[in-house]
């Protein structure tokens, strides 16, 4: 199973129904509810230098690394003299 290594978010179990249609047009009787489903939600992990770390962790890291910005100041032109 893939969990993040910073955080620790992995995979997790909802439970979910669609909406069904029942007799009388929107619920219907109890016979004909809407069944619910299990599904598994996994976390969007990707593979960076060599750890496992979510999108959001990700995106930390990443912010922290990025090289700080240089001002570049622009310099006036020198205008020759006739």
């Amino acid at each position: 199973m893939l969990t993040c290594q910073m955080c620790q978010k992995g995979s997790r179990k909802i439970s979910y129904s669609r909406h069904k249609k029942g007799s009388s047009g929107a619920g219907g009787t109890w016979a004909l509810r809407a069944p619910i489903h299990s599904k598994t939600q996994r976390a969007n992990i990707h593979h960076y230098q060599g750890m496992k770390l979510c999108t959001k962790c990700l995106r930390t890291i990443r912010k922290n690394i990025q090289p700080k910005k240089v001002q570049i100041v622009p310099q006036i032109p020198v205008q020759a003299q006739v």
